[in-house]
């Protein structure tokens, strides 16, 4: 009966995100928070929505940190927009029980050395405006975001039985939960916190079994709500001045087809992140060598491509993605336990 409790409290947890979606507003976070945070994440063009099940899934779904049966590290650096700035990320996760899973992780984007100029209004003539102007900068300051996250997951497994077709359908649907901590400075003049919570579903099963066709893969269908509730950093201006993140929702789904003949792996992968939609494929030989390729449908500059290499437990993935700005380049490591 406790099983069952559960199993229908997913369900309608589903159904609610589902239902908040139609009413969630577009997002207004700060950038770095919408970035992708791993090379993963970048070369399946953000859409990862519904196949991220790894230490790295407190940014795009938290549920999929119940996947995680060991611990799980991760961590990865960029410069984007042509150097302009750096985005960096940290992140582990370990189960605590059988089918729980808690996790951590920091993200940061920073622009450093950002050069300080005089007024030159209190300087009347031009002559007067022109030399000083020739003096340079008087110094810099450094403006960065940060955000901590903090994410519990839970693994649910049931049958779904189809007593019409005589079929019983495994599903795993994990549920995750993560709290985030943001701050924003700008050197020493201000500086923002703000509490944020993120929700996430994930409903994985089999089509080989649903559809009673041997070679089909497996099918995972995910869920998040980001900024449940709203998040709102408040700044330690005269003002107090609040910036408030909207709610949104983002779906995705992936379809992982397995190539026994030649020991591969295809995985296919969409999501709606937004107004835009995001796809993404990736070619695993053996789950050794990775090929990906996705376009996140942001704007310009939203295609992007990369690469990994498995060596024993430990992943080494790279992304490109050219920008007007500038292309950005991303190193991900990850170990595996």
């Amino acid at each position: 009966m406790k099983i069952q409790a559960w199993n229908t409290a997913c369900v309608v947890l589903v159904g609610a995100l589902v239902a908040v979606a139609a009413k969630a507003s577009t997002p207004s976070a700060d950038a770095f928070l919408a970035a992708p945070v791993s090379a993963r994440e970048v070369s399946l063009g953000q859409a990862t929505v519904g196949s991220v099940n790894d230490a790295t899934a407190f940014h795009r779904n938290p549920a999929g940190l119940g996947y995680v049966r060991s611990f799980d590290a991760a961590a990865s650096y960029s410069r984007v927009f042509g150097s302009i700035a750096t985005h960096q990320m940290v992140a582990c996760a370990l189960p605590v029980t059988e089918l729980m899973t808690v996790g951590a992780g920091w993200v940061r984007m920073g622009v450093d050395d950002i050069p300080l100029y005089p007024s030159l209004s209190s300087y009347p003539t031009p002559y007067e405006r022109e030399s000083y102007a020739r003096l340079g900068s008087t110094g810099s300051i450094g403006f960065s975001q940060n955000a901590f996250f903090l994410t519990l997951a839970r693994m649910h497994r049931f049958n779904v039985d189809f007593g019409w077709q005589y079929l019983t359908l495994p599903v795993e649907m994990p549920v995750g939960v993560t709290l985030k901590y943001l701050t924003v400075t700008a050197g020493d003049t201000a500086s923002g916190q703000g509490l944020g919570l993120d929700v996430g579903v994930q409903s994985r099963f089999s089509l080989a079994r649903a559809l009673d066709v041997p070679s089909a893969g497996m099918l995972t269908i995910g869920v998040t709500l980001v900024n449940a509730g709203r998040t709102k950093v408040t700044w330690d201006t005269a003002t107090r001045r609040e910036d408030i993140q909207s709610m949104a929702v983002r779906f995705g789904a992936a379809y992982e087809q397995p190539l026994a003949r030649i020991n591969s792996t295809v995985t296919v992968a969409a999501a709606k992140i937004g107004e835009g939609g995001a796809w993404g494929v990736e070619y695993s030989f053996a789950r050794q060598i990775m090929l990906r390729v996705g376009d996140s449908g942001i704007g310009e500059g939203s295609f992007a491509g990369g690469a990994g290499f498995r060596w024993r437990n430990v992943d080494l993935d790279y992304a490109l993605q050219r920008h007007p700005l500038g292309t950005s380049h991303r190193v991900s490591v990850q170990y595996h336990h």
